[in-house]
């Protein structure tokens, strides 16, 4: 009596379950519409905030911005006159071989244009031959030269982001001028000239932040520079 029972048990088919799963689990438009909502909020508001607490509790020590203030746009200022085609009859000199040149300072009587680059060495270019030459005329150890001008006396005054005011000899020498100025230490030293008296004049964009943190000192809002 049991073996008729068992074959017509086998013959029918079990239910399809998974289907019936995944017309349970499908979301309503209204659970969609919510989590919408929620990621908005998430964005808009929780982690601008969440990023803003991170950014407070970690920030340098010295950083104390103040509060913005305004601004307005004034009328536009015209130049008394464009020249356009400069660029387009301009050649390129020391391609690739010049990273992140900052200033120049041109000796026209050698015909050398000398340039501070990204990897602490001072170039510089002979743009009289006929060929461009760039040779590597000094090296300042863990610097960033910056600035740079000539010396009455043919040397080369140089500003460095790092080690503060800097004068490079026509034997290649570098020596430290000064770091400091009445007893506050430089920290971003950027920018040098010289006078026709022979008046050394030089820039520190910071006595707080330096080439690394000089966002902290635009976002500061105070001036920390001479």
């Amino acid at each position: 009596m049991r073996y008729p029972s068992i074959i017509h048990t086998r013959l029918h088919k079990p239910l399809p379950i998974f289907p019936l799963l995944l017309a349970a689990t499908k979301p309503s438009p209204m659970a969609k519409s919510a989590t919408w909502l929620l990621l908005l909020l998430l964005a808009t508001v929780v982690i601008p905030i969440s990023i803003s607490v991170i950014l407070y509790r970690l920030q340098p020590v010295g950083f104390d911005p103040v509060p913005l203030a305004g601004y307005s746009f004034g009328e536009s200022v015209s130049v008394a006159e464009r020249r356009l085609g400069i660029a387009a009859s301009s050649e390129r000199i020391g391609e690739g071989l010049l990273p992140g040149p900052e200033d120049l300072a041109y000796d026209g009587e050698s015909g050398y244009l000398y340039t501070g680059c990204a990897d602490g060495w001072v170039r510089r270019v002979r743009v009289a031959a006929d060929e461009p030459e760039v040779e590597d005329w000094a090296h300042v150890v863990g610097g960033r030269p910056l600035g740079i001008a000539l010396g009455p006396d043919k040397s080369l005054l140089v500003a460095d982001a790092f080690k503060g005011l800097l004068i490079v000899k026509e034997d290649r020498s570098v020596s430290l001028l000064t770091d400091e100025a009445e007893g506050l230490k430089f920290a971003f030293t950027d920018g040098v000239d010289v006078a026709s008296d022979g008046m050394i004049y030089f820039t520190d964009a910071s006595y707080k932040f330096d080439l690394h943190t000089y966002l902290l000192d635009i976002l500061g809002g105070i001036p920390t520079g001479g």
